[in-house]
């Protein structure tokens, strides 16, 4: 039996748990032994059944444990799967901080790091001057000889652009589970009156820095559509914050449910007549391939990443240039008034069991 181990930051909300969960039970149906990892206290998705967890925290105390606590961290990880017989054939890092534990640990050469979004964008971009150049120089040093899983051909370009020189780079997409999305779809809204009228959704953290919930309100308020903008998920408090006064300064506040986070977000996914995505970097984001699964159109601005692999042929008219709010306001009134037609075809390359299969390749 294939014995496979996966290692992440946390199990709580956000794509990369979920994504992670999603190959775990399409490995688990491939009879494949899967252990999950989390390095924090915060699991609050449920766990497959027939997968292992294993919890091991570290908290640092004081400035040399913070400074030192990769090196630590990877420490309590070897120790947590430290018994006899712990042999796996496969062993996945998902996000930096677990990138940055594992490479100090016991699976350092085994490890592949699955990177989820664009390194460049999401770590270098933002730094000005001397800091960028030595982000920049962390990254490469992170990445540069080892093995990586990336979500896009655009991701490789995105560690290139960081001067990264991989050992050997592959691009995996996440799983769809499309029957699983098509029951879940079906459950009623928790807010009834939602069901009786159309909307637009926002599903994803509510983080003004990567998803841009400012651009998003801005281009809401100039298509001048008086459909409610339903927006589900949770973040960090200064981030709610910002995003509600900017409501009430636009004037949008009457046209915006705030619902917080949602366990299953796909009948709201399936009632809205749009789903939109303000972000200037993704991976390749779930939520738009889940969003097409439920049969609505998507509007997004045109990532470095994502998006464009995802929004093609008559789906393209929904993607949309990033600083450019004016042309995302035009495109959410073009879907709504002539939806594009989405096919099974469309997203038949995110089958759970093809995506087990390719990485169980890394195991041949």
């Amino acid at each position: 039996m294939i014995k496979a181990l996966f290692i992440i930051d946390h199990l709580s909300d956000g794509g990369a748990p979920r994504s992670v969960l999603k190959l775990t039970r399409a490995l688990l149906a491939k009879q494949v032994e899967v252990t999950l990892v989390s390095l924090s206290e915060d699991v609050s998705l449920p766990i497959p059944d027939g997968a292992r967890l294993i919890v091991a925290p570290f908290t640092p105390k004081g400035r040399w444990k913070k400074l030192h606590r990769y090196r630590l961290h990877a420490k309590v990880l070897n120790e947590a799967i430290s018994e006899p017989g712990n042999h796996f054939d496969l062993v996945v890092a998902n996000l930096h901080y677990s990138h940055q534990v594992v490479t100090r640990s016991r699976f350092a050469n085994q490890a592949w790091l699955c990177i989820r979004t664009a390194p460049w964008q999401e770590l270098v971009a933002s730094q000005q001057g001397w800091r960028k150049a030595i982000k920049r120089q962390k990254v490469k040093l992170l990445y540069s000889g080892r093995k990586l899983i990336v979500l896009t051909e655009g991701n490789i370009a995105s560690l290139e652009k960081a001067g990264v020189d991989a050992e050997q780079a592959t691009v995996i997409p996440n799983p769809l589970e499309l029957e699983r999305i098509h029951r879940l779809m079906g459950e009623p809204l928790a807010e009834h009156e939602l069901e009786k009228q159309p909307f637009c959704v926002y599903v994803g953290r509510l983080e003004m820095r990567q998803k841009r919930l400012d651009r998003l309100l801005e281009a809401y308020k100039k298509s001048g559509i008086t459909l409610p903008l339903v927006i589900i998920g949770d973040g960090e408090r200064q981030d709610v914050q910002q995003l509600e006064r900017l409501a009430a300064s636009l004037g949008l506040e009457p046209r915006i449910r705030l619902l917080g986070h949602r366990a299953n977000p796909y009948p709201y996914m399936r009632q809205a007549s749009a789903l939109l995505l303000s972000s200037d970097y993704e991976g390749l984001p779930n939520v738009v391939i889940e969003a097409l699964a439920c049969g609505t159109p998507v509007v997004s601005t045109d990532c470095p990443t994502g998006p464009r692999d995802l929004l093609r042929g008559e789906l393209a008219k929904g993607l949309v240039p990033r600083e450019d709010t004016k042309r995302f306001a035009e495109a959410v009134r073009d879907i709504l008034d002539d939806p594009p037609s989405i096919t099974r075809e469309t997203l038949a390359g995110f089958a759970p069991e093809h995506i087990a299969d390719r990485y169980l390749s890394l195991v041949r």
